[in-house]
Formats: C-alpha cells, sequence, structure tokens
C-alpha cells in the first residue's frame, strides 16, 4: 500500500470552493468538491454516474486520468509508479491540493 501525490503540492492547501471538471462518456460536468469527502463521493453526490466497486483503493474500479490539478491519494493498492506518471488516479481514496481538478474517463 502507498500514500502517491499526483503534481505534487502541500497538503490541506486546498479550499472548500474546489470545482471539478469531469468527462465521462463524452459529456463534460463542473461539480463541486469539499476537500473533505473523496472525489467519488462528490462526483456521486452531483449525479454523475461514474464506475466504482470497493472505496478503498484496493480493486481500480474507479480509475479515471488527472489532466489538471493536484490531488493525493490516500491509500493505493492497485496503480503502478507508471500509471501514477500518466496521471491515473483513483477517485475513491483522492483528495484534492488545488482549487481547479480535470479528470476524464474518457481517455483510459
Amino acid at each position: 500500500m502507498t500514500s502517491d501525490t499526483l503534481k505534487m503540492g502541500e497538503p490541506g492547501t486546498a479550499t472548500t470552493g474546489i470545482t471539478v471538471t469531469v468527462t465521462l462518456r463524452g459529456v463534460t460536468s463542473q461539480v463541486p468538491w469539499h476537500e473533505q469527502i473523496p472525489l467519488l463521493d462528490a462526483l456521486l453526490s452531483a449525479g454523475i454516474d461514474v464506475p466504482y466497486s470497493c472505496c478503498r483503493g484496493q480493486c481500480g474500479s474507479c480509475v479515471c486520468q488527472l489532466q489538471a490539478g493536484e490531488v493525493r491519494l490516500r491509500r493505493n493498492y492497485v496503480l503502478s509508479a507508471a500509471h501514477l506518471e500518466n496521471g491515473l488516479i483513483l477517485t475513491c481514496v483522492a483528495s484534492p491540493l488545488s482549487s481547479h481538478i480535470k479528470i476524464n474517463y474518457d481517455t483510459l
């Protein structure tokens, strides 16, 4: 298990005014994200039907590509260093480190 930071940033620098731009099945939406909940929860609360399963960073079902911004993965049991270098993240364990995040499910 590892804890990883993508697009290196300082933990705790995000504010509650976080915006996520998400692309899924050709549709791009903007979603508010409060830093104290995982990205997956913010997406589901906004009615975005994203894939997920375990909600613990163990299965990889919630993987997407980070295209802008910075996140920290609280846990990571499935993504390799190469995956992380290519911007892949697990939304179920992602915490924000910047005020705007852009993710894409369609690039996988």
